[in-house]
């Protein structure tokens, strides 16, 4: 991947994926092993759709303004798309919704936070 923040991308996903695994031992070792699983589970789509979105936001360098954001509303379609099947593949398998929501929530607040540190430290 040649991603200008490459590193950042990988300490997002990687800090994504730890509160991820946090989340799923605490919650087995409650004895909640569905929960568990549903949790990581949440975290697992937002992280994979995180990274799609950075292949695709890839893909656009060197495509003028109007191709790029052709290209980018496409990607954000398909990822929609992806994230309501897996919410139904989710409710098929069994697993927890709403701590499938709260993983999601969990690792889209990973990300927040991760950029407005990052923005911290390069406006300084």
């Amino acid at each position: 991947m040649s991603l200008k923040n490459d590193a950042a991308l990988r300490s997002i996903l990687r800090q994504q994926l730890m509160f991820g695994v946090f989340g799923f031992f605490a919650l087995v070792s409650i004895g909640q092993m569905l929960y568990g699983i549903s949790f990581f589970f949440g975290v697992l789509m937002m992280a994979v759709n995180g990274w799609w979105l950075a292949k695709r936001f890839e893909k656009t360098s060197g495509l003028s303004v109007e191709s790029s954001q052709r290209s980018l509303y496409a990607g954000a379609a398909v990822r929609f798309i992806a994230l309501i099947a897996g919410l139904v593949l989710a409710h098929l398998i069994g697993f927890h919704l709403l701590l499938v929501a709260a993983g999601m929530f969990v690792a889209q607040a990973v990300v927040f936070i991760s950029a407005l540190r990052l923005f911290g430290k390069n406006s300084v």
